[in-house]
């Protein structure tokens, strides 16, 4: 009987109560709403059979050294800079830069800091890590780098999940930044993303974003800034960030909002609707007759 008592007595004292248990686990398993960066690429550019060479750049505010992939298209069309999604790399976009560049477009894609083989691989710094305003330095430094290489040209930014968010961020810093932004999805607030990745329970996850996030780059208060035109494709049946939270965000521009609402649309896989490409190709393409429409109207008006 002593035996079996102290068996029951080792049992409890093993156990770790509840809310200990609770933390431990989300500690042990990466949130399904944080970034998982691959520090591998998915596929190379070779792979494409397109014309590309490799870009170098710097982020701006802190000058961080940043890898990227440029695919030469027709002379004449935009250029289209695609910001990496929450999981895996640049290496993951190549599908995307092949529609697009079927399409004439000139496209560069990048990596974060984070991200990609520069990286620093699978580092417990970047488990509970949702969102951070040095991505978006990442993506403006990529923005302005395009410019820089293909002067006279319009710039458009395209990110999907997070890289939406970061897209329309680094594209509301300055309004040179980019002449146009597509993206999908967005959440309001760090608060908020953090419930809907799971870490809003996670010992100092809130505090430690709060030094990571500027207010800014909060897609309520960077869609508000924004001063190019926008264009949202919205899952309605997306039940991580719902349209009805998009709609809100976007409805505080006071740009131009495009809106394309796919009924069974869901948080991911919405370039594999029917049509996507060529819907968003044509409204790229339609920006940017309107950009070169202004600069004429412009330079007529000089003379």
């Amino acid at each position: 009987m002593a035996s079996a008592g102290n068996g029951v007595t080792g049992a409890r004292a093993g156990t770790l109560p509840a809310s200990a248990m609770l933390v431990a686990l989300l500690l042990a398993v990466p949130p399904a709403g944080a970034v998982e960066p691959s520090d591998k690429h998915a596929a190379l550019p070779g792979s494409t059979g397109l014309k590309w060479t490799a870009e170098s750049f710097v982020s701006t505010r802190d000058e961080a050294h940043l890898n990227g992939w440029w695919f030469e298209g027709k002379p004449e069309e935009p250029v289209l800079v695609l910001f990496d999604r929450d999981q895996g790399s640049m290496g993951d976009l190549l599908l995307v830069v092949g529609e697009f560049a079927a399409r004439g477009f000139t496209v560069m894609t990048f990596d974060y800091r984070d991200f990609g083989p520069a990286g620093p691989g699978p580092v417990d710094s970047l488990v509970q890590l949702a969102f951070a305003s040095r991505w978006v330095n990442d993506g403006e430094g990529a923005l302005r780098h395009a410019r820089t290489k293909a002067p006279g040209r319009p710039v458009f930014a395209w990110g999907q999940g997070v890289g939406g968010a970061v897209a329309v961020a680094a594209a509301s810093r300055e309004r040179t930044n980019a002449d146009a932004v597509s993206c999908e999805a967005l959440f309001r607030t760090l608060p908020e993303l953090l419930r809907t990745a799971g870490l809003a329970q996670v010992p100092n996850a809130a505090q430690r974003h709060r030094f990571l996030v500027e207010t800014s780059d909060e897609p309520l208060t960077a869609v508000g800034n924004l001063g190019v035109p926008l264009h949202v494709t919205i899952g309605l049946k997306d039940d991580i960030w719902p349209a009805p939270t998009t709609q809100e965000v976007v409805r505080r521009s006071l740009s131009r909002i495009d809106r394309w609402l796919i009924p069974d649309g869901g948080h991911t896989g919405l370039e594999k609707t029917p049509g996507y490409y060529d819907r968003l190709s044509a409204w790229f393409k339609r920006m940017a007759a309107m950009i070169r429409s202004a600069k004429a109207a412009e330079a007529q008006q000089a003379r």
